[in-house]
């Protein structure tokens, strides 16, 4: 298990690393499964060959590959996962066998793979491209997913993306159903990098700011997790400074998991794309309402305590609005207390080089830095700024600015927001407070989140429970 893949370079390098090298490395098995999407014919062949070299060298993992290319030739006639599974049946019949039937059952597994051809005939009934279910005892075969329609598929294999996007969205599909075929490849990719033995997809992608993002259940060692499977936008760009930049922000993320009330990132790699798996979370604060004042203060207070453990260990999270405050969402009882958690931590700080930045910070909670150079750099007391722009959205239940893009930027270079008690009914020290964390100039903020985190403490109702 690993929070990195290696196995980068071109297609055809790749495969020659394999095919002339004396020593193969079987980590290069995930990078070889996701060389059979390239759409060069000639590589995806080299690539059926390697795969084969890498089962001659590492017998173990014939019945991997067998699943992943059965799932391949089930979701696409695949003449070159087709060859590499006619190889592994002819030299090893029993292990090949064993798993057809597992996948297939016995009726229609039970001929000779050694003489007959098992990537052939009847694979459009099978029932391939699927997932253990994670903690529900043994399965029917290795990669089952259960559907609550048996023998209807989720989507139409030969649909495009924008297509089966808009399927996803509209069938009002929720648990239990079959991913499209190259989610289910990509899902089967991830579950052999990572560090958890087992995923199951309980609901259908969801889009969010920086990735596509799966609800799981995850396992490691019997012990189940509420996990969110995220594809990351971006990564397969092959811009270097990007990737590079990625890198190193989500090894900064997973430094600090043991951080309370950040959202934990469990595990992460780059290959195939880039995807990390993370502690699920349900709400966001931009879909709640306005939090009575003892309640937002509790918030705000553990958020600036989140942010100043950061600080102290390095880490800039650069994108604090709304959308990067989390809760799990999965109370008993209306009106329980969750934590928030500060999300996507360090994310911004690569992604506004190589893309607009309103497309994933707010704008209306943008620090001037951000819109024009002569402020500073991107740094803690950005962080700092942010957070203040969150404790208003906390306290008044809207956000410190309205209006367009360019009349939120005017605003923000040239004077201060309405002071919280000009909006809502909070406590007058709460004025004091925002001014100086939304400071324009950083001279003038709070030197450092700890400070506000004590501000913020001193607004606390002390008769009500800090809830641990």
């Amino acid at each position: 298990m690993t929070s990195e893949s290696g196995g980068g370079g071109a297609p055809s390098t790749v495969v020659a690393d394999v095919l002339t090298g004396t020593d193969v490395d079987r980590d290069r098995l995930p990078t070889l499964l996701g060389l059979l999407e390239v759409g060069d014919r000639q590589v995806r062949l080299g690539v059926a060959t390697a795969l084969c070299v890498l089962a001659e060298e590492h017998p173990d993992t014939v019945a991997y590959l067998t699943g992943r290319l059965a799932d391949r030739i089930r979701s696409d006639d695949d003449l070159a996962a087709g060859l590499a599974l006619d190889y592994l049946a002819a030299r090893h019949p029993d292990t090949v066998e064993r798993e057809l039937e597992a996948l297939l059952g016995p009726e229609e597994s039970s001929h000779d793979v050694e003489k007959s051809n098992p990537t052939r005939g009847g694979l459009g009934n099978r029932d391939l491209g699927r997932t253990t279910l994670a903690g529900g005892g043994p399965a029917p075969g290795p990669r089952r997913v259960y559907t609550d329609e048996e023998g209807e598929d989720a989507t139409d294999a030969d649909a495009t993306d924008d297509e089966t996007d808009e399927l996803t969205e509209e069938s009002g599909r929720t648990i239990g159903q079959r991913p499209r075929a190259n989610d289910a490849e990509w899902l089967s990719l991830v579950e052999y990098e990572s560090r958890f033995d087992s995923f199951t997809v309980l609901a259908p992608r969801d889009r969010r700011q920086y990735s596509d993002t799966y609800r799981t259940l995850g396992v490691v060692d019997d012990e189940e997790y509420a996990v969110a499977l995220r594809v990351l936008r971006g990564g397969d760009t092959g811009d270097t400074d990007f990737c590079s930049g990625l890198r190193a922000r989500l090894s900064d993320w997973a430094s600090v998991g043991d951080v309370d009330n950040v959202v934990t990132l469990y595990d992460w790699a780059a290959d195939p794309r880039f995807w990390m798996a993370t502690e699920y979370t349900d709400l966001r604060l931009a879909d709640r309402d306005r939090l009575p004042p003892a309640e937002a203060a509790w918030h705000a207070e553990r958020l600036a305590s989140a942010l100043s453990t950061l600080h102290e260990r390095g880490v800039v999270h650069a994108g604090i609005d709304p959308n990067a405050v989390a809760y799990y969402g999965n109370v008993l009882r209306e009106g329980d207390r969750q934590p928030p958690l500060l999300d996507n931590v360090g994310l911004l700080s690569v992604y506004r080089r190589h893309a607009d930045p309103s497309q994933f910070l707010d704008p209306r909670y943008a620090a001037p830095e951000y819109y024009e150079r002569r402020f500073g750099r991107i740094d803690h007391a950005t962080d700092v700024y942010q957070l203040g722009a969150v404790c208003y959205r906390l306290f008044t239940g809207r956000p410190p600015y309205r209006g367009e893009f360019e009349a939120v930027r005017d605003e923000v270079l040239h004077g201060p927001p309405p002071a919280p008690t000009a909006v809502a009914d909070v406590p007058e020290e709460l004025d004091a407070v925002v001014a100086k964390a939304m400071a324009r100039k950083k001279l003038t903020r709070y030197e450092t989140a700890t400070h506000l985190a004590q501000e913020l403490r001193a607004l606390r109702d002390p008769e009500v429970d800090d809830g641990g």
